[in-house]
């Protein structure tokens, strides 16, 4: 799945449809990453993804989706959809089983001071927490 950019308008619908067969396939969970490319926060996230802590539970644990909100202007159906709001902060994620249902959604902004505030450790127990039991299907 291509985690590089992130989705817009329909095309997120669309990608997140395609991450929960992955997913499926896979054995995985689904992250919804929401964030703008403005975001300081939101991209010292993306950083975090990627980070030697944090890599080693996300990869093999979740098909990533980064979905964007534009100017706090795209996607709110989405965030709406899982019980998020925008006008909270972003990034926030929401964790989704295969079949598209929702496991947990962050509804209390952890990661908007990702920036500064928080760590790696945190960014990684959180994922840790989410990680679909069992071995993949």
């Amino acid at each position: 799945m291509d985690t590089s950019r992130a989705h817009d308008q329909e095309d997120a619908h669309a990608a997140i449809e395609a991450a929960c067969r992955q997913a499926a396939t896979e054995g995985k969970r689904v992250a919804v990453v929401f964030g703008a490319n403005w975001c300081p926060d939101c991209e010292a996230f993306k950083r975090a993804l990627g980070h030697r802590l944090v890599a080693p539970i996300v990869d093999p644990n979740y098909v990533v989706v980064k979905v964007s909100v534009g100017n706090r202007d795209r996607n709110l159906d989405l965030m709406a959809d899982y019980g998020m709001n925008v006008g909270s902060g972003i990034p926030s994620v929401a964790i989704l089983e295969p079949d598209g249902s929702l496991v947990v959604a962050q509804r209390d902004v952890e990661f908007r001071n990702a920036s500064a505030l928080l760590s790696v450790a945190e960014i990684s127990s959180f994922f840790q927490r989410w990680t679909p039991a069992g071995p993949a299907a």
